[in-house]
């Protein structure tokens, strides 16, 4: 005859039995944790190899607008449309990249032209931001943009920490505060 469990309680005779606020909070802090990681190793995987660093990128760059969610069906990464391009790269004589979004790129950076007789850096104004713009779209079209995975490998890097964390933290835990009380 099979006996009921009347209770689960924390720790070695405790007493105190976990609510579903304390499982969820317990959770969401080590996931918070995970989800720091895989940005943190997403990051440095688009970085290798390139002269950009996107810690820099402002309100609108990747690290910023990078989310890591854990739900019911997995993990939720959301990554900005522009990553795919730097996953990808560009092959030259595709679609040209709009003016807009290089020159919102070129104000964030401040890239500003050097004098070609004197070698001094210019000052920037509206006519030379367009002016290397338009350069920079005309280089990208007909040059494209050198692919940088990094996305398989950060999904990768995911489902190993995520099932490290399983395997090395949760589940001994879970089994270090298991207690059984029978119903008599």
């Amino acid at each position: 005859m099979a006996s009921k469990i009347k209770k689960v309680t924390r720790g070695k005779g405790s007493g105190n039995v976990f609510s579903p606020a304390d499982i969820k909070s317990g959770l969401n802090g080590q996931f918070f944790e995970l989800a720091k990681m895989i940005i943190e190793f997403m990051i440095a995987e688009a970085e290798k190899g390139g002269k950009h660093k996107f810690r820099a990128d402002g309100k609108s760059g990747i690290v910023q607008a990078t989310k890591v969610e854990f739900t019911v069906d997995g993990v939720y990464i959301d990554v900005p449309e522009h990553a795919q391009y730097l996953n990808n790269g560009r092959k030259a004589g595709t679609k040209k990249v709009p003016i807009s979004a290089l020159i919102t790129w070129l104000k964030r950076y401040r890239v500003i032209s050097r004098d070609k007789k004197t070698g001094k850096y210019q000052k920037s104004s509206d006519g030379s931001i367009n002016s290397a713009a338009f350069a920079i779209q005309q280089s990208i079209y007909k040059n494209g943009i050198k692919a940088r995975p990094f996305l398989e490998a950060t999904l990768d890097f995911a489902e190993e920490l995520i099932s490290e964390m399983i395997d090395e933290i949760m589940i001994p835990e879970i089994i270090s505060i298991i207690e059984f009380e029978f119903k008599k």
